[in-house]
């Protein structure tokens, strides 16, 4: 990875993907609720989420989607391409609260001269909770074709 690119010759089965740490602001949460036209006021209306029952302003699903994309594309590089990512979110996120966006490769495989590479992938709380978990395949260049 000496040019900034991740190379299919340098990834391994076992192998971490480098952490993204987010920590979701309330600021976030309020611009990412408009900016998808999402009125649920328990992505930014403290009062309101209280009366929910939650103890806080709660991250958006999709929101946590974006981070795991974010850790992807950060890790494949310009050249590299996502090709499929999927994640399901199996607990609840607050505001301020750091989250983790981890990642595990699985397997690679070559095809059509290719680098194949699917993924493991999560994003878990201060606690060590996965909150939403998933997967994901990516193609990265090869050093030699």
């Amino acid at each position: 990875m000496a040019d900034g690119q991740l190379y299919f010759e340098e990834v391994a089965v076992g192998a971490s993907l480098p952490t993204l740490q987010k920590t979701p602001s309330n600021t976030l949460l309020f611009l990412y609720s408009a900016i998808t036209w999402n009125p649920q006021r328990i992505h930014f209306d403290k009062d309101f989420t209280l009366s929910e029952g939650y103890k806080e302003i709660v991250v958006h699903g999709p929101l946590r989607g974006a981070f795991l994309s974010q850790l992807l594309t950060r890790w494949i590089g310009d050249a590299g391409v996502l090709k499929k990512l999927s994640y399901a979110n199996r607990d609840i996120a607050y505001v301020n609260e750091l989250l983790a966006c981890k990642g595990t490769v699985t397997r690679t495989w070559i095809a059509d001269d290719k680098g194949w590479v699917e993924c493991d992938i999560w994003a878990e709380n201060a606690q060590g909770d996965k909150l939403t978990l998933g997967s994901a395949t990516v193609i990265l260049p090869r050093k030699e074709v």
